[in-house]
Parts: C-alpha cells; sequence; structure tokens
C-alpha cells in the first residue's frame, strides 16, 4: 500500500482511494466528482453505523424479523437476499413495485427511527456529492420507486464471482431504468457483520468504460483471465461501507469462511439524466 500526502491510498498499485469518517464527510464533497474523473476508485467511509448499533439489528436480520421477501443468487452461490434484486428480476417486474413499497417499509422498521438505511446512508452518500440528493429510482408509474437497496447474506463457501456492473444495464430487467439514468454505474457496499474468514471484496486491475460493457456474468459468456491480474482485497468492517467504481472495475466477493454469515446492504447507483439526483437500487 502507498500513502501520499494527500491521503489517497493506493493498493495493488492500481486502486486509488481515501478513508474517512462518516462525519467527516461534508470536508469531501467532491468525492464523487473524483471518482467519476477516474482520480479515485474508492471511498471507504467508517463510522455509518457503531457496531453496538447493528448488533441488534443482525440478530432481528438472524431471526427474519421483520419477515422481509427472501429472494436467491443461483443456488451455487450459497446466499440469499432480502429484497428482490434487479438482476434477478423478471423483465416485466411483474409484482416488484408493490414488494418494493412493502420493502421500504420493512426496512426503516429494522433500524431506530431515523437511523435506517436509506435515511442514515444516503445522508453520508450526499455529503460525498455536494449535497446532491440520493434517493430510490422513480418507477414506471407516478409513485413507484425500486427498492433503495437489498439486504445480503453470505453463508459459509458463498461467494459473487467476478463481473462489472455496468453490464447490468443491458438486462431485460433495466429497461425502465436505462431510460432514468447514465450508464456509469458506482456501487455501495455497508458492512452489517463481516465473516469470520474470506467474504472480502477483490478488485482487480482490468477495467471497461460503460460504453463498452460486455455481459461477463451469464453462463458461457466469455471470462477475462484472473490469473495474472494484479488485485487489491478488502474486508469492511461492521458500520463502515465502500464506495466504488464498480462499473469501471472488475470485482468479485471471495468465497466466505466459517460459519458466522456475511450481511451487507448494498446498493447500485447512477446519476439521473437530468444529473440533480444519484438514483439507488438494490
Amino acid at each position: 500500500m502507498i500513502e501520499t500526502g494527500s491521503g489517497v491510498k493506493t493498493l495493488g498499485g492500481f486502486l486509488s482511494l481515501i478513508e474517512i469518517d462518516a462525519d467527516e464527510a461534508v470536508r469531501h464533497a467532491n468525492a464523487f466528482d473524483r471518482i467519476r474523473a477516474g482520480d479515485l476508485q474508492a471511498v471507504i467511509v467508517t463510522g455509518v453505523y457503531s457496531p453496538a448499533a447493528l448488533a441488534p439489528v443482525v440478530s432481528r436480520l438472524e431471526r427474519h424479523e421483520p419477515a422481509f421477501l427472501q429472494t436467491w443468487f443461483p443456488e451455487k452461490f450459497r446466499s440469499w437476499f432480502y429484497g428482490r434484486n434487479l438482476n434477478l428480476a423478471e423483465p416485466s417486474l411483474a409484482g416488484y413495485f408493490d414488494e418494493a413499497a412493502q420493502f421500504e417499509r420493512q426496512l426503516e422498521a429494522l433500524f431506530p427511527a431515523g437511523e435506517g438505511i436509506a435515511e442514515r446512508v444516503a445522508d453520508v452518500l450526499a455529503s460525498l456529492d455536494h449535497g446532491r440528493s440520493f434517493v430510490a429510482a422513480p418507477g414506471p408509474r407516478p409513485g413507484q420507486r425500486y427498492m433503495f437497496t437489498t439486504l445480503r447474506a453470505h453463508q459459509e463457501g458463498g461467494y459473487i464471482p467476478a463481473h462489472f456492473d455496468n453490464e447490468q444495464a443491458l438486462r431485460p430487467s433495466y429497461a425502465h431504468l436505462r431510460s432514468q439514468v447514465e450508464l456509469h454505474m458506482l456501487s455501495f457496499v455497508l458492512t452489517l457483520q463481516m465473516a469470520e474468514s474470506g467474504g472480502a471484496l477483490q478488485i482487480y486491475d482490468h477495467r471497461c468504460d460503460p460504453a463498452d460493457a460486455v455481459p461477463i456474468s451469464l453462463d458461457g459468456a466469455p471470462k477475462p483471465p484472473l490469473e495474472g491480474l494484479a488485485s487489491a482485497s478488502l474486508r469492511i468492517p461492521p458500520g463502515a461501507m465502500i464506495v466504488l467504481d464498480s462499473g469501471r472495475f472488475l470485482h468479485r466477493v471471495s468465497p466466505v469462511e466459517g460459519t458466522r454469515k456475511r450481511w451487507t446492504a448494498c446498493s447500485f447507483m447512477a446519476l439521473s439524466r437530468q444529473r440533480d439526483a444519484m438514483y439507488c437500487w438494490g
């Protein structure tokens, strides 16, 4: 790791990031500008929640309380969602927006009043982007909104293979969302509970511009060779989150080791066509 006088750290010889506390986010109002320009690839924000505040949240998630809609990654990934990931939704999105409204109410009830993810995380993100609003992307009809995030549980052996987030825009379930956002997608991952070992976010020195996205996640699609690529591996502690240029950079989640689940909240983000907001979805 190399650290410059400006506080920028370089990992793996290619990944530039800064690490800040949530209370200092307003001092870094140009962070998203720097990511969009390619000056930074990631921002780690600590202290979004305290570990003590998350302990009862994780306990409730383990009990499936509230009774969130539960959906699954493909079986081999040994992982599931609370909520419905747009990548895995039916192209017609039949029933999705009714589910989103219910999920929003349950997600708000999971945390103390005023501390929900759609409030707390959105406020921190807005501070990193000159106060720009971070909101759930609007659906095709008035009053409809996509799920602001999804909650993810990775059990022992659970993983996510290497992919670019920009390829999502090619999926049929994104037909409406494509008309609402610019192509360049970013993401945040908020850790609720770490796995005992493994479950790292591994980022590779392999890039794809938004306009050149290809669907490498599909079975049978050509995959870039990972052998020989420089990479950086990050395990984000509970209560911290990473904002990542996940549209441009190839990344994966390494297999979880141990019986403790890896619990995270993950959202994708892109500028609205009007550039007056960052639209988020799970």
